[in-house]
């Protein structure tokens, strides 16, 4: 019976380029070991515990801004099963480190660009966006000023539209708190400065945008009534008359007034809902 003895081999420290070298001989032996071989998942394991110090040293990179380390180190760690499964050894020129560690930053960023704003955007337009800050950088150095938009659209090769699309995006990437306060230089709502906190400035709804489009049809139907109708209807609802009052000074019974007050409504309901 063939026996395969699985790679023991550690190295007393991992740091620089080529700490992880000594593992190469384990990834080449998984990297030939046929998915159905019984053997395969425990070498697998053991390959990912290795180089799990590696993505924990990349999270604490990237762990900035607010950005949660520990949730950063698990996109990573998906980053590197996947290297791992697709290991090639002819094509690791660079090592093992130059092969896994782009697929393990590629889920890091990927993960801060989907988890990490504060409003949801488009992901295409997160991508402009990323390429607008980092293109903005680079031309601001060269004209030694901000970049416009329209300059930024011809380095991209891209829309000036698209441009100020993606830098209204950048403002979405960190929220405010409704409690910093405005003028007092902080924006970070903490302390007893001056200014007004940003969620007093938040306008509410206004319930008479509800009916101002229907103000000008109802005076134009109310117009229409007869004399005695219209004039109930004022009395009891611009005047907070009551039926019995309006019986009384009209001359006619609190009955009367209301079978004339509930016909009216009905026909004002369906005379607006036909203009509708």
């Amino acid at each position: 019976m063939r026996t395969r003895t699985r790679p023991t081999a550690t190295a007393p420290t991992r740091d620089g380029r080529h700490g992880y070298d000594h593992l190469v001989p384990v990834l080449e032996q998984l990297a030939a070991t046929p998915v159905a071989d019984a053997d395969r998942r425990a070498l697998r394991e053991h390959v990912i515990r290795e180089f799990r110090p590696l993505v924990r040293n990349l999270s604490r990179r990237f762990a900035q801004g607010g950005n949660s380390a520990e949730d950063i180190e698990q996109a990573g760690m998906l980053g590197l099963v996947k290297a791992i499964d697709r290991y090639d050894p002819a094509a690791a020129t660079g090592g093992p480190l130059g092969f896994l560690v782009p697929s393990i930053r590629g889920e890091m960023k990927r993960y801060l660009r989907d988890r990490s704003w504060a409003v949801r955007v488009p992901r295409d337009l997160k991508d402009l966006a990323v390429r607008v800050r980092s293109t903005a950088d680079t031309l601001g150095q060269r004209l030694g000023r901000a970049p416009r938009p329209s300059e930024l659209a011809r380095e991209l090769d891209v829309t000036t539209d698209e441009v100020i699309d993606a830098l209204g995006a950048l403002d979405s990437h960190h929220a405010r708190s409704l409690d910093a306060r405005t003028g007092d230089g902080s924006g970070d709502g903490g302390g007893d400065g001056g200014g007004t906190p940003l969620g007093e400035l938040i306008g509410g709804e206004d319930p008479g945008l509800e009916v101002a489009a229907h103000r000008a049809e109802l005076h134009a139907v109310i117009g229409a009534l007869p004399e005695r109708e219209r004039r109930i209807l004022m009395m009891r609802f611009f005047g907070d008359s009551t039926q019995s009052q309006i019986a009384a000074q009209l001359g006619i019974s609190q009955m009367h007034v209301s079978r004339l007050l509930s016909r009216t409504l009905t026909q004002l309901r369906e005379q607006l809902t036909e203009h509708d």
